[in-house]
């Protein structure tokens, strides 16, 4: 039995369960599930939804499952290395990332509904469905390939140590005790953009401060114009947002002098040691946007050692005159020995 015809098995099934129990109410303008039959019912549906996702994950280019894996391995490791239990992410991605099918049933919700109620024929759910889910499949994966060059980006500083970065009585950057990461979760602050971790590299025998940024957000570090008092409501917590990220890495002389790299009120920048930005091949405005982009943040951040840019297929080209001068460009795919050259020149 092909995978085909598996999601259409399920969904007669749904058809038989219905017509069994003429309670349920399902037509064009009207949903009636009864409190006692929603159980089965919402079974049977998850059944048609992780069938019809399946099917679509299997002809799809993109390395969904390799990700999942990849990742779920890279998690353990750092996990360990850093000393916590765990690397904590927002939901939605840690579904995807730890069952890509069941992370992508909510994207099949409403044209199975659509389906169900006669609103669309078979052929406009399988059309609708394949969209939504190649939507999803777009944001999640780009979100998650993010995350795991993160984590690969820790196992390679080798840590024989791990520290919070926090805040003393006097807002200076201190080491204090490192119980969990989440990216994007730094010490409560409203405008000082401080490392999240630091770790003790065995790799660079070296401390190295460690900040995975929101991407939009750099162009924030920037200021023009002073706001009259500090600003009280902002944290910098960005952990839970659901949007790309960048890496900043800094290589510290001691722990007395850990890096502000960026207060937002008093408009005072601290350049990292390296920049390290990702390739979104389906980014709205294509490759003229991303290296636009990250034109912007080099002007602002000016990154010691440059920036190394990170594209998710092994195989990305593009014209050498439009990579922004000290741009390192990695077609990385999953071949974690080029996460090597992503260091390249960092102080060894």
């Amino acid at each position: 039995m092909t995978e085909s015809t598996n999601w259409k098995k399920e969904y007669a099934r749904l058809r038989e369960y219905i017509s069994a129990n003429p309670e349920i109410v399902l037509t064009k303008n009207e949903i009636s599930i009864p409190q006692t039959l929603r159980d089965e019912f919402y079974n049977i549906f998850d059944d048609i939804r992780s069938a019809v996702v399946a099917k679509h994950l299997d002809v799809l280019s993109v390395g969904v499952r390799t990700l999942s894996e990849r990742h779920t391995r890279a998690e353990k490791e750092a996990a360990g290395l850093l000393g916590v239990q765990e690397i904590s992410m927002p939901i939605d991605l840690r579904v995807f990332l730890r069952n890509p099918e069941e992370g992508l049933i909510r994207a099949v919700y409403n044209c199975l509904f659509a389906f169900i109620q006669g609103k669309i024929d078979e052929t406009e759910f399988e059309r609708l469905a394949g969209e939504s889910i190649d939507v999803s499949v777009s944001d999640l994966f780009h979100l998650g390939y993010e995350h795991w060059v993160g984590l690969e980006l820790i196992k390679l500083l080798e840590p024989e140590e791990a520290f919070l970065v926090g805040l003393d009585e006097e807002y200076k950057p201190c080491l204090l005790k490192l119980e969990m990461v989440s990216f994007g979760k730094q010490w409560h602050h409203p405008t000082m953009r401080i490392p999240e971790f630091v770790v003790r590299s065995r790799r660079f025998n070296s401390l190295v401060a460690v900040k995975m940024a929101l991407e939009k957000e750099i162009e924030e570090y920037f200021v023009t114009i002073k706001p009259p008092v500090r600003p009280k409501k902002r944290t910098g917590d960005t952990s839970f947002a659901m949007d790309s990220r960048v890496a900043l890495l800094s290589f510290l002389k001691s722990e007395k002098e850990i890096p502000v790299f960026a207060d937002i009120y008093d408009g005072t920048i601290t350049s990292p040691d390296l920049l390290i930005e990702f390739v979104n091949v389906d980014a709205p405005g294509g490759e003229t946007e991303v290296f636009e982009r990250i034109r912007r943040h080099m002007e602002i951040l000016k990154p010691k050692s440059g920036c190394s840019l990170i594209a998710p297929v092994d195989d990305f080209q593009i014209d050498s005159e439009r990579i922004p001068e000290n741009v390192h460009l990695v077609s990385l795919g999953f071949d974690t020995a080029k996460l090597e050259t992503a260091l390249t020149g960092l102080p060894a």
